[in-house]
């Protein structure tokens, strides 16, 4: 058989193959200059591979038996074809058509196949969801020709194989690309001596921008999981971090704030290589250069001696607080009834009974945290407003948002882009509550008035909040103990089970139009409890003091950062990814209005049928060789440039200096056994080796030769 092009002769041979049921391979090639002479194509089974490691410890499946089935090719020089000139055609192995599918160079991801990957990669969607997609977008696994490990073959080899040496090049060029797009993109990198990435923080432009309105309140985080603690351990306790770079060992904390929606806000990201005092004394201010130099009213961490230094250090203004959830994890639950007081006095009375009744009076480190009790009992801090949190569980479920999509081999630049999929989340979550508060209305659930002010001015999230306290309401009972010039103190008795009941003690001044109460939640979270409520029911109040309506869940308040787009990195594609995906969205519209009749979806395959033999035509025309100038070479011309095809020599080169003395002593040595080198004429191989190397004197050196001194075993030159 004769074919046009080496390729033909290749993809006839392996669709012989899959008809056949085995695959192939190709055993050598061989050339001349740059052009392939012959090319020698085998099954795939031919050789016999052995193992170095003893079938003893580990046995691995090997496909080599030696099968001798082949083609050799050879190109018809007067012609310019391709001749298939030897075939052996049978296997003594066995051969299954049926089977064929499952081998791997019948198996294919096409372009299209590729881009969804990388999408989806890009999206933080797993390798098996993807590839069910794929399934069920196809009809079953039989109509796919590949299967799910050629999808994780493909994400490891191509869209995650960073090099360690290149990877902190290319996280220090997404920052340069970020900060080209918007010069309010805002990094710092603390470099080690031999320049790796000790420290890392971030933010983009939108979260600098949110900081001016949600930045009051901030919670920082690095803890993952907590190991379960037993009493006695020290106040420095041991905890897991949550190492993101798993390939390198960095801890992430991520700095997050509360909406007027009550969602969490990013506000920066930072990467450690550990958690030492001097590193958040790094990051905390540079965090705060980054902010314009305000601090937050109010920072949440978990219990990290570190980090409480630290802020000591770089914050002395604000107010820290350590997350509840982590020292609640390691006290017992018989403890819950003890600390949530609603003053300091009944908190410490309860401490003390708790540590009497469990005989835990002398146990060191529950003492050392009742000395810390200002910095995580709640009736200490609730004074201050925290806008709902008492836990840096915003920040963690930030971390539980990457560990989904980051593994123990990911990169500093995944990382990112994971992060930048995060920020386009929150960003996105918040334009869909705006949207909703502006189209649409929740209904009161009372006729008060004051709820109807609620409504007006508040967001969504915030108002039902509001509602739940006027829902509590009915479960009050309000009593006047005494009053005096318009100030009237009450006690509010609420009802929390069939059996208890309790109380509450709220001042109201009628001048002021003040109200308190004694739970502190409008101090803490900017809500007015349902005691305070009751009263301003009790006292016949129609409209509640501005103060109590907060700005800061308004939905009437015009803020800046929701005009700014969260940091995105656009893919840095391939010239043929690029054209592929152009043309896949501009065919969208075309089949989609195509597919509303079968006249225009007959129309559209018959101009795909000529569009397609048009292109064929085109392709076959362009086989060859073609040129590249000055004048119309353009960027993605050049990227699509590939380096010639490599010669495998085999021994020494060709035409070398003194080759035909060489061929010479070669000739004479078959012909005489004996008594040759005499007779070979010297001057004329001399004078051969003269000619040959001619071109060369201009590049002569003169190499000057020592004598070995005695004992000296070198040469030297």
């Amino acid at each position: 058989m004769t074919f046009t092009t080496l390729e033909d002769v290749g993809k006839f041979y392996r669709n012989y193959a899959k008809a056949t049921g085995f695959s192939t391979r190709v055993r050598c090639t061989n050339r001349k200059g740059n052009k392939i002479k012959n090319q020698l194509i085998t099954c795939s089974r031919e050789g016999k591979w052995k193992s170095k490691i003893s079938p003893t410890e580990k046995t691995n499946p090997t496909a080599g038996l030696n099968c001798p089935t082949r083609i050799y090719i050879h190109i018809l020089k007067d012609v310019g074809a391709w001749i298939i000139s030897k075939v052996v055609l049978d296997h003594p192995h066995p051969c299954c058509p049926s089977k064929a599918e499952m081998l791997k160079q019948h198996r294919e991801l096409s372009m299209s196949i590729r881009r969804t990957i990388e999408n989806n990669e890009e999206a933080g969607i797993r390798p098996s969801k993807t590839y069910q997609s794929f399934v069920a977008a196809a009809g079953g696994h039989r109509e796919l020709n590949f299967i799910e490990k050629d999808v994780r073959n493909y994400i490891t080899r191509e869209v995650r194989n960073v090099f360690e040496q290149e990877d902190a090049k290319k996280f220090g060029k997404y920052f340069l690309r970020m900060k080209e797009k918007n010069p309010n993109f805002f990094f710092e990198l603390d470099i080690e001596e031999d320049q790796s990435i000790k420290l890392a923080f971030w933010a983009d432009a939108r979260s600098r921008a949110a900081f001016e309105y949600f930045g009051d309140v901030i919670s920082f985080d690095t803890t993952y999981n907590t190991n379960s603690i037993c009493w006695g351990v020290p106040n420095d306790f041991a905890f897991w971090t949550m190492v993101i770079c798993f390939m390198y060992n960095l801890v992430c904390g991520s700095f997050v704030g509360v909406n007027h929606h009550g969602q969490s806000t990013l506000l920066g990201c930072s990467l450690m290589k550990n958690e030492e005092i001097e590193s958040f004394k790094w990051l905390f201010q540079c965090w705060l250069r980054c902010m314009g130099g305000n601090a937050p009213k109010e920072f949440l961490t978990d219990q990290c001696a570190s980090m409480k230094r630290a802020l000591e250090a770089c914050m002395p203004t604000t107010v820290h607080r350590w997350c509840i959830w982590h020292i609640m994890k390691k006290i017992p639950s018989k403890l819950n009834g003890y600390w949530n007081s609603h003053s300091k006095d009944s908190f410490d009375r309860n401490w003390n009974d708790f540590l009497l009744n469990f005989g835990l009076a002398d146990n060191k480190w529950l003492s050392d945290l009742y000395e810390d009790r200002h910095i995580w009992v709640p009736i200490y801090l609730d004074h201050h407003f925290w806008a709902g949190m008492r836990s840096t569980q915003r920040s963690e479920s930030m971390h539980s948002f990457f560990n989904k999509y980051i593994t123990r081999n990911s990169s500093l630049i995944q990382f990112v882009k994971q992060y930048d999929n995060c920020l386009g989340s929150r960003e996105q979550a918040e334009r869909e509550s705006d949207a909703a508060d502006f189209h649409t209305v929740i209904p009161c659930a009372t006729k008060s008035s004051i709820e109807a002010q609620f409504q007006d001015a508040y967001t969504h999230a915030k108002f039902r909040e509001v509602q739940a306290q006027f829902r509590g309401k009915a479960n009050c009972i309000t009593r006047l103990k005494n009053s005096a010039l318009g100030y009237s103190v009450y006690e509010v008795g609420e009802q929390v089970s069939s059996s208890i009941f309790n109380k509450f003690v709220i001042t109201y001044d009628s001048v002021a139009a003040e109200v308190k109460c004694q739970c502190l939640l409008f101090e803490s979270r900017g809500i007015l409890c349902r005691h305070a409520l009751s009263v301003l029911s009790f006292e016949q109040v129609s409209q509640v003091s501005p103060r109590y309506i907060l700005e800061r869940w308004s939905k009437k308040v015009k803020r800046q950062h929701t005009h700014i787009k969260s940091s995105h990195d656009e893919p840095l594609m391939e010239p043929r990814s690029k054209r592929f995906d152009q043309l896949v969205f501009r065919s969208q519209n075309i089949c989609e209005f195509a597919s509303e009749s079968e006249e225009l979806t007959a129309i559209l395959h018959r101009a795909y049928d000529n569009v397609m033999a048009e292109m064929e035509s085109l392709k076959a025309k362009r086989k060859g060789t073609s040129s590249l100038s000055h004048e119309d070479a353009n960027l993605e011309s050049v990227n699509e440039l590939q380096s010639p095809p490599r010669i495998r020599t085999r021994g020494r080169p060709k035409n070398r200096l003194g080759s035909k003395l060489d061929k010479q002593i070669a000739n004479a040595t078959k012909k005489k056994k004996t008594k040759v080198l005499s007779e070979i004429n010297l001057f004329d191989a001399a004078s051969a080796v003269h000619s040959n190397s001619s071109q060369y004197q201009g590049h002569v050196m003169n190499y000057q030769f020592r004598v070995p001194a005695a004992g000296d075993n070198s040469l030297g030159v």
